[in-house]
């Protein structure tokens, strides 16, 4: 029995009303040296002042103890009849990181519901802006943030702005081109992140912000890419890394910035993302009060069947079923030698003296065979190594509810150090997994949310893009908006595949070789109406890539194939475009947050080709004034691939470009392990 609460996992003490520790195991070490214990082995005065009062009272009391990174409730009970205390420490740490955690959510939601009601309400878009940069500051815990509209000259005014010297908001200009952030957040069509502009090697932080010691920040584009109000961007004088769900919330407030600038359905949208909004916090509450509520009830009923214990319980089966999780241990040929009331009566269901003396293999109402055969495997490994182990398993409960627990076990052994048997503690983590499952949930619904919006918006820039043309009769002119519609098309194709990604796969990748068919389709619809002289070949392996090496393939795919159908087969010649994509090989890359050296990277080919008249000898690819090709040189230097020229019978692309597979993928293919 020494060795079991020995080897207890949480710190177990005993100590009396004078201050003085009689026993404590060696999780209990830290919260000794955070109380300094000196050579009298006393407890500080305050600890034993409490002490006192809980013996006087007959009523145990709790007090929250950091100690470095850990936080313990330590839980102080009256030993019946003595002057002295049992206290129990139990690693409070986890709930507290998860608890903060949703409360940072929530933060959040409320700011972009406070937006929302703020659009809905402000007439005026200066006022409305000004209000939007003080709330992200708020929420963001910043000292700047600046909302830049991007004028004809390529610079930026300072349109709205918090933290700034006085005078500057509405007045200053910021300069543009990709040497500035905000400049290179327009070139690059994403959000843009600085964790140091002493070590930023893509651009240069501008004058004013280095006339106000800025360090970090983060920029994000408000409407649409290809043509955007402008920029807006957070900033701090410190170093700090934003995370990628500030990277959303900026990304969010832009998205309600733009909506209300361009004054398109806002209302409906806003009531929309506000009742979402509202429903997540409801969600949220009420899991945790129903997590509260049943923590209440089962520290009442643990405090009562504290009281209830009889006198003539032995000191250490009282501390036994004192704690408030399952513990048993039993011999190496698995019959039970003792356990606790938790693992009895919650897990089991029976009383202990129906329990002890009995096998393991005699409760498989409970125990499922897979269980027993972990327990087995398990068991067999603690026995060879000799150190404690943990594993989580599935158990049916005496309450017929299928609960979720952490297993620590280590070995005991005799007086004469023979290991005679092995003990296990059993944390109940169901509702931690509910809570992680639930926030998992959430995420996935929200980027199927983002994929299908912004797939409905590229939808009717393409449409309208396509009513503007009719207003043209220069076929040069006509010919640049269907180039403009197809690229977006090839855009919102890659959305669309995303959201109609299944709950259960990678919502963040999607199968290049359907998107590739699609896009083939559609260009083919576009330029050879009624035509069938040219014909599509597609020898495409599945690969799936994510957005940001699909969008850009997509595009450079879309000028390619669009090259060929207007310049490859003049006066009606017939041909073949054909489009391959293979994995030519694959490697292992350091550096995943959980696995380090498990993350893999493909290498692909992707070729686009004609059977055509051919590329003029003359042409210079890297060099071009044509702005299709202009644009391929760019994507492919964006995904750190590279491409190739080939002349011959009719004209070939070569472009090689490797994937690294996203980090939900890694994790979920280890844990398969």
């Amino acid at each position: 029995m020494d060795q079991l609460v020995s080897k207890n996992p949480n710190p177990v003490l005993q100590a009396g009303t004078d201050g003085r520790v009689f026993y404590s195991n060696k999780a209990a070490e830290p919260l000794l040296s955070i109380w300094d214990i000196g050579g009298e082995g006393k407890l500080p005065h305050s600890v034993e002042t409490l002490i006192k009062r809980v013996v006087s009272r007959n009523d145990p009391e709790k007090m929250e103890v950091k100690v470095g990174k850990k936080l313990y409730l330590i839980d102080f009970q009256p030993v019946p009849g003595k002057e002295l205390v049992n206290i129990y420490g139990l690693d409070i740490s986890e709930q507290k990181k998860l608890g903060k955690k949703l409360s940072i959510k929530k933060k959040q939601y409320d700011a972009l519901y406070t937006l929302g009601k703020m659009a809905l309400k402000c007439e005026n878009l200066q006022v409305f802006m000004d209000k939007s940069v003080k709330l992200i500051v708020k929420t963001l815990d910043l000292e700047f943030c600046k909302i830049l509209e991007l004028t004809p000259d390529g610079n930026f005014l300072l349109k709205a702005g918090i933290g700034w010297k006085p005078g500057l908001v509405g007045k200053a200009v910021v300069e543009g081109g990709k040497l500035s952030q905000a400049g290179y957040t327009i070139f690059s069509k994403m959000p843009v992140i600085v964790r140091d502009f002493a070590e930023e090697s893509r651009f240069e932080a501008p004058k004013i912000l280095r006339d106000h010691n800025i360090v970090s920040g983060v920029s994000v584009i408000i409407g649409d890419v290809e043509k955007p109000f402008g920029v807006l961007g957070a900033h701090s004088t410190k170093k700090r890394k934003f995370t990628a769900a500030e990277t959303y919330f900026l990304n969010s407030v832009a998205f309600v910035i733009a909506e209300v600038i361009e004054r398109r359905q806002a209302v409906e949208e806003l009531n929309k993302h506000r009742e979402h909004l509202e429903e997540l916090v409801k969600e949220r509450t009420s899991e945790l009060t129903k997590t509260n509520r049943q923590l209440f009830n089962e520290i009442s009923v643990r405090k009562q069947a504290e009281k209830d214990l009889q006198n003539n319980i032995y000191f250490l089966e009282t501390i036994l079923d004192a704690i408030p999780s399952p513990i048993f241990y039993r011999n190496l040929a698995g019959i039970y030698q003792g356990c606790n009331e938790m693992f009895a009566r919650h897990v089991l269901g029976l009383p202990k003296e129906k329990v002890i003396g009995h096998s393991i293999y005699e409760f498989t109402q409970v125990f499922s065979e897979e269980t027993l055969n972990d327990s087995v495997y398990y068991d067999r490994i603690l026995l060879k190594e000799g150190k404690s182990l943990s594993n989580e398993l599935k158990i049916k409960c005496a309450d017929g509810k299928v609960r979720d627990f952490l297993s620590h076990k280590a070995i005991y052994s005799n007086i004469s150090g023979e290991v005679i048997g092995i003990v296990g503690v059993m944390l109940d983590i169901t509702e931690r997994k509910k809570a992680e499952e639930a926030l998992l949930k959430t995420e996935e619904i929200r980027k199927k949310e983002i994929h299908h919006r912004i797939k409905n918006n590229l939808q009717v820039i393409s449409s309208l893009l396509s009513l503007q043309a009719e207003y043209f009769s220069d076929p040069k002119v006509k010919e640049s908006f269907k180039d403009s519609q197809n690229r977006v098309i090839s855009m919102s194709l890659i959305h669309e595949e995303l959201y109609k990604t299944r709950e259960t796969a990678d919502i963040e990748t999607f199968d290049f070789k359907v998107y590739i068919q699609k896009l083939a389709t559609e260009l083919f619809k576009s330029y050879l109406v009624g035509s069938e002289d040219i014909r599509l070949k597609l020898d495409v392996e599945s690969a799936f890539l994510g957005m940001d090496t699909g969008i850009p393939l997509g595009i450079i795919v879309n000028e390619l194939v669009s090259n060929s159908l207007k310049h490859a087969f003049p006066e009606g010649r017939s041909g073949e475009i054909q489009i391959k994509l293979h994995r030519t090989g694959s490697s292992q890359k350091k550096g995943c947050n959980k696995h380090p050296g498990n993350c893999e990277i493909s290498e692909f080919l992707l070729t686009v080709s004609d059977n055509g008249i051919g590329f003029p000898e003359d042409l210079d690819l890297k060099h071009t004034s044509s702005l299709g090709l202009q644009l391929v040189n760019i994507l492919v230097e964006q995904i750190e691939g590279s491409i190739e020229l080939e002349r011959g019978k009719g004209t070939e692309f070569r472009l090689k470009f490797r994937e690294q597979e996203s980090k939900e993928k890694c994790e979920n293919r280890e844990k398969r392990k």
